[in-house]
């Protein structure tokens, strides 16, 4: 119970912590144009973090699969096993790259509703699906004319139009969703917990400010601000990291991402600074996703 408690005191922490992160970044474009002005260098900035502390969290991997397992023998099988679905992923990709982002996309409307939100313990399924595709598909709400260019640069065909409409409308009521439960939890709430306190309001404020964040800033740096600030960080948080621990599985996880892409970098990809990227994270993910039935099925 009191595992659960500092849990959640950190988790209100880092919320409150991400919002005025997110608000100082706002205030800074629009008085300074910051963004704008900078947009090379922090995509290239953004590309690192994504790759660095956006990866990290799935570092931890390592550690489930060493401290998961006792004999060595089967941790060598669960990683064999590991590795071979991000490689697996990663041919799923250079092969059929239009399946691979359809994978990654779904895949990640269930990881981030169930990850960012796991700390609410909720048995409303349908409030982590709307938080997870508000995640996924924010960005194309005000600049799809960028979002259109990664995807043809990925998959090397435009997404039908008929397709972006369809998500335009599920995401505009997936957002409605959420500020009507969040707000709803705010006003029938009992609570004497101050406003900054009160994981609902900090959620609204959450939420605001990844819109806010969607529509000023480039899709790409836009989603290293929400996979690193908010999704990285707060799973990190529900895995209990502990730099001194931890920090070995982060570098032996994170470096090999960092050399592929330094390696590769001019040489198979050029379109964009940051497309590899997506199928690395696509490649990890479906490793990520499975571990815990790999897990289940190397104890029986």
């Amino acid at each position: 119970m009191a595992l659960l408690k500092n849990m959640l005191n950190n988790v209100i922490i880092h919320q409150q912590i991400f919002i005025v992160f997110s608000l100082l970044i706002l205030i800074f474009n629009i008085f300074l144009n910051f963004i704008n002005s900078y947009l090379n260098y922090l995509i290239w900035v953004a590309l690192f973090f994504v790759s660095t502390l956006g990866v990290s969290h799935g570092a931890l991997d390592g550690k489930l699969i060493w401290g998961g397992i006792n004999k060595n023998f089967q941790r060598i099988i669960l990683f064999s096993l590991y590795l071979s679905l991000v490689i697996l992923g990663w041919f799923l990709w250079v092969s059929y790259p239009a399946i691979g982002l359809l994978i990654l996309l779904v895949m990640s409307i269930f990881h981030f509703g169930n990850s960012d939100l796991k700390f609410l313990k909720l048995s409303d399924i349908n409030i982590r699906l709307s938080w997870g595709f508000s995640m996924t598909f924010l960005p194309i709400l005000f600049k799809r004319d960028i979002v259109d260019s990664i995807f043809y640069n990925l998959i090397g065909f435009n997404i039908p139009d008929f397709l972006i409409v369809i998500i335009y409308c599920i995401l505009i009521l997936s957002i409605i969703r959420l500020y009507w439960n969040f707000i709803s939890n705010i006003t029938n709430s009992i609570s004497m917990v101050v406003w900054f306190k009160n994981k609902d309001v900090l959620l609204v404020l959450e939420l605001t400010s990844l819109v806010a964040l969607s529509y000023f800033t480039h899709p790409f740096v836009w989603f290293a601000i929400y996979f690193c600030g908010l999704h990285g960080v707060r799973s990190l948080i529900d895995s209990n990291f502990n730099w001194n621990v931890d920090l070995k599985w982060l570098i032996v996880f994170t470096l090999p991402v960092l050399v592929f892409i330094g390696f590769t970098y001019g040489r198979y990809w050029n379109a964009d600074a940051y497309s590899l990227i997506f199928p690395i994270l696509g490649s990890l993910t479906i490793a990520h996703m499975f571990l815990p039935s790999l897990l289940k099925f190397i104890r029986r």
